[in-house]
């Protein structure tokens, strides 16, 4: 395992930990040696956060994997190291799920601290909103809670929002406490076909204001992301912009559960048609199974983006593939998703979008080479800035990383990076926590953007 600073620096050890008192010794000591650390969970982030570009030692987080509930407060308490899926897994007999859905199956303390959160944002919340309470060591090696359990608490400086999404560059998250929720006894759901991605996006600003209470997931493949799961998943799937929906229920179907989802489905049908979807090729899905079957497609999104052009080629070979991540207010999602569409068309590019679009938080996959990689540079520029130009985010659920850090800058301000940089050097005064993530350590003009891609990582 290498880090990169110019031409790379080889990491000095990887060093797995058990106990947060492990990992206490381990920040103390590099601390006293002035070694970069850099926390990695389960390796699933885009955006380089988790690679020892500098150098240092690797702490890896995996290994903690404590589990326990608290069924009267409804949450669970966790080791930074336990999977989404490992989670939902022991929460299973309890009744219980994490709601938090991304697709990579990340750690839940790398989801806190990317803030990434998935397909079921809509009804669930952010990763950062079911996070109550986290046991962070900070860069002295001391470990601190960052607030109680407890639905209320007005005493102090929230130090729980200091740490989310900081991406370990403040310090190591060893174990958290999250919300839970019951798990659904009703779920149905639906593939729905569009001419546009337009009327698809207008149709789900009409559902989030028609406030749907059922609604668990909405998520939209345009024509090439179908196109994809076509040639790569065997499916046989009009390719054409297509919203993938889910409604589920605390309620079994024949308690009421099936009505309410029902009709929520239906109502959202209503809006689809006012919209100019293809009501004649609309599938319902009755059941889990049916469901699970539709989810495939969507979750194998990125994978198909990678070997797309192998396959038709007839290599197989995978490709680099760019995962754009900018989140825009509801309000103007529909005109961004049409004009990053129009971007992709000038710039010759072929455009695989997945979006978790009720929440206004869109991925452009774009699969590319070292020999459009400066033309991409370019497309990539220009589909950040269209979304900050509306009041959008440079990413809505990746974090920052290194690939991101320049267009922060343009997002916040530098009077307001310098308030970040300043909150880092109070804390890590040595720039030690996974130095060279997020912002600069210097001015914000100096930050530089990197093109990620999982295959570099």
């Amino acid at each position: 395992m290498h880090g990169r600073k110019g031409g790379g620096e080889l990491m000095e050890a990887v060093v797995r930990v058990k106990t947060t008192r492990e990992v206490e010794n381990i920040v103390r000591a590099c601390a006293e040696f002035k070694k970069p650390v850099v926390p990695r969970g389960a390796g699933t982030g885009l955006e380089g956060g988790c690679v020892a570009y500098f150098g240092g030692i690797v702490l890896d987080v995996s290994l903690l994997k404590t589990m326990s509930m608290d069924e009267m407060q409804r949450t669970a308490t966790v080791g930074a190291g336990v999977l989404k899926n490992e989670l939902n897994t022991f929460l299973e007999p309890y009744g219980f799920i994490f709601g938090p859905d991304p697709s990579s199956n990340p750690s839940v303390g790398g989801m806190a601290s990317t803030g990434g959160s998935g397909l079921s944002t809509l009804k669930y919340g952010t990763s950062k909103e079911n996070i109550v309470s986290m046991k962070v060591v900070t860069p002295k090696g001391e470990c601190i809670e960052t607030r109680r359990n407890v639905r209320k608490s007005s005493t102090g400086y929230e130090l729980n929002a200091l740490f989310l999404g900081a991406e370990g560059t403040l310090g190591v998250i060893t174990e958290l406490t999250v919300k839970l929720f019951p798990i659904p006894k009703t779920r149905v759901g639906a593939v729905v076909q569009f001419e546009t991605v337009r009327d698809a996006a207008e149709t789900v600003v009409l559902a989030r204001n028609a406030n749907l209470e059922t609604l668990l997931r909405c998520e939209m493949l345009n024509s090439e992301g179908v196109q994809v799961s076509n040639v790569v998943f065997k499916t046989k799937m009009i390719e054409t912009p297509t919203l993938f929906l889910e409604f589920v229920d605390s309620k079994l179907p024949d308690e009421g559960g099936y009505e309410r989802a029902k009709a929520d489905y239906d109502r959202f049908i209503e809006l689809a048609t006012s919209k100019n979807c293809r009501k004649s090729t609309i599938q319902f899905a009755k059941n889990a199974d049916e469901l699970d079957s539709i989810w495939e497609a969507r979750r194998g999104c990125y994978l198909g983006a990678m070997r797309y052009r192998g396959i038709q080629l007839g290599t197989h070979k995978k490709e680099k593939v760019y995962v754009g991540d900018v989140c825009v207010p509801i309000s103007k999602l529909a005109d961004s998703i049409a004009n990053a569409e129009r971007l992709f068309k000038r710039a010759r590019f072929p455009c695989v979008m997945c979006c978790h679009i009720a929440d206004g938080n869109y991925h452009c996959l774009i699969p590319f080479n070292d020999d459009n990689e400066k033309e991409l540079h370019k497309l990539e520029e220009e589909l950040v800035n269209a979304a900050l130009d509306v009041g959008g985010v440079a990413s809505g659920e990746h974090g920052v990383g290194v690939g991101k850090m320049k267009h922060i800058v343009r997002e916040h301000g530098e009077a307001h990076i310098d308030i970040q940089r300043s909150i880092k050097k109070a804390l890590d005064p040595l720039n030690i926590m996974n130095p060279g993530k997020v912002i600069s350590w210097t001015s914000p003009s100096s930050s530089s953007s990197s093109l990620r891609s999982r295959s570099k990582l």
